[in-house]
């Protein structure tokens, strides 16, 4: 198995450690997943965020494989399907009133952040402001792999390999209560965050800003909350200055967050929304961004106007993939997944805090619906992390998978993601190997030397 795996590259994975203990999985069913050697875990993080209706789930499958026999391909540069109009039909269902008009289906995430900024570029060049190219994103944010989403996101670890990026992408602080760069009151935490973002807007030049992307819940960064009061701030900066306001709910929508859209949520709505992974139950490609009529209307014109969105993807409105996305929306809607996200994800939480009155290393314990993430700290009172070279995080991860739970982690946290389907009894489950692996990995560290209690949850 090892020389076979070396074959491949996994997504952000050094080949050389992963063939020592590769993870090969060949079936699903509900939340576990198989791999090849018979072994079954709880799959924590949805493959990645996307299998939000679990594995194995015969409606999605079926819907697929009847589409198949009917039409597996529309040419997209000349045709459309009637499986991709229906889909766009169901989402506008799902938004709220006639705030959006058009929506432009992909395959994937990436391509749909790529493509909102793009569309955000076009329809200020078409609307008489073409100074308007600079794009605005966060430090510590992820918008996905290709050239304009890697340079939008904000690890330089994920940046710098492909440095030079396009130009015209600036940074803002991540709107973190939890790391603030420096003191402030807590009730000030928000207008802090949206001094420092107006700030920028000044120095760089409102009128030449095209548009501000953003997580409404930061997931790489570490599933980072947003203040109360930051994004209806951020909705009113782009406002007043002219700039569109795209949110990359790639992740957070569909049920995740316990609601259908995060936008929902937070109670703030963009002018460019992104969607995706749950979208399809990951049962195929499929990814969406949808945008108001105004910016909508900057595209239609004749052909000699060259007014069109001049950009493209080879399977975007695959109608195999959109017969898969009206099956797994339906099923999100009749089984009210969005509603056991919330409960299911409470019960997580609840649990979680728990697990930080007993384990000094939990530093802090945040998240919506079943979106979670936990923090580790070596002293909790002074916030401050583990030695990067320890990898922590990796360490728990490493426990829980021979405990039968897969999770996302870094050297300093800890993500859930579990499919919305859980049960009671499941998330229990999840709990309870966590609390074990966080024991075993704790125990490998050199009692004293690099931990440190303290009273309180912090949470």
């Amino acid at each position: 198995m090892q020389d076979r795996v070396t074959r491949t590259m996994v997504d952000f994975a050094q080949m050389k450690a992963f063939a020592e203990d590769p993870l090969v999985l060949t079936s699903g069913d509900g939340i576990r997943v198989t791999d090849i050697e018979g072994r079954t875990f709880i799959d924590g993080l949805s493959g990645t965020f996307c299998a939000a209706l679990g594995h194995g789930n015969a409606r999605l499958a079926d819907a697929g494989a009847a589409q198949l026999h009917r039409l597996a391909m529309a040419a997209p540069t000349m045709a459309t399907n009637d499986r991709a109009l229906e889909l766009i039909d169901v989402l506008l269902g799902l938004l709220p009133g006639n705030r959006y008009s058009v929506i432009k289906l992909f395959s994937g995430g990436s391509e749909a952040t790529e493509n909102a900024m793009k569309i955000a570029r076009q329809y200020h060049k078409q609307t008489g402001h073409a100074t308007k190219y600079k794009i605005l994103s966060h430090y510590r944010a992820y918008h996905g792999g290709t050239g304009n989403a890697v340079a939008a996101g904000g690890w330089p670890a994920w940046r710098a390999p492909y440095e030079p990026l396009a130009g015209g992408f600036i940074h803002l602080h991540t709107p973190d209560p939890y790391r603030m760069p420096f003191d402030v009151a807590p009730g000030s935490v928000a207008q802090t965050y949206l001094r420092l973002v107006e700030e920028t807007i000044e120095m760089e030049g409102p009128s030449t800003i095209a548009a501000l992307i953003t997580e409404p819940v930061l997931m790489s960064a570490g599933v980072v909350i947003p203040p109360e009061g930051y994004l209806p701030g951020l909705r009113e900066l782009c406002d007043r200055h002219g700039i569109l306001l795209i949110f990359d709910e790639i992740i957070t929508a569909f049920g995740r967050l316990g609601r259908m859209f995060a936008s929902e949520l937070f109670e703030t709505w963009p002018d460019i929304m992104c969607l995706g992974k749950g979208m399809s139950g990951g049962y195929a490609p499929l990814s969406a961004v949808v945008m108001t009529p105004e910016i909508a209307d900057a595209f239609w014109g004749d052909p000699r106007d060259l007014v069109q969105f001049h950009s493209g993807h080879t399977y975007g409105a695959n109608p195999v993939a959109c017969a898969i996305g009206i099956a797994a929306i339906a099923e999100i809607v009749e089984r009210r997944l969005d509603e056991n996200a919330a409960r299911q994800g409470d019960r997580l939480m609840a649990g979680l805090r728990r697990a930080q009155d007993r384990h000094p290393a939990i530093g802090n314990v945040r998240g919506r619906g079943l979106l979670v993430g936990v923090e580790l700290t070596r002293d909790r009172r002074t916030r401050e992390r583990f030695p990067a070279e320890l990898e922590m995080g990796v360490r728990v991860r490493s426990e829980a998978r021979r405990r039968g739970l897969l999770l996302r982690a870094g050297h300093w946290m800890l993500v859930l993601a579990p499919p919305l389907t859980i049960t009671d009894a499941e998330v229990d489950e999840v709990l309870a190997i966590l609390d074990e692996s966080l024991d075993a990995a704790l125990a490998g560290v050199e009692d004293g030397a690099v931990l440190v209690a303290s009273p309180g949850t912090g949470a």
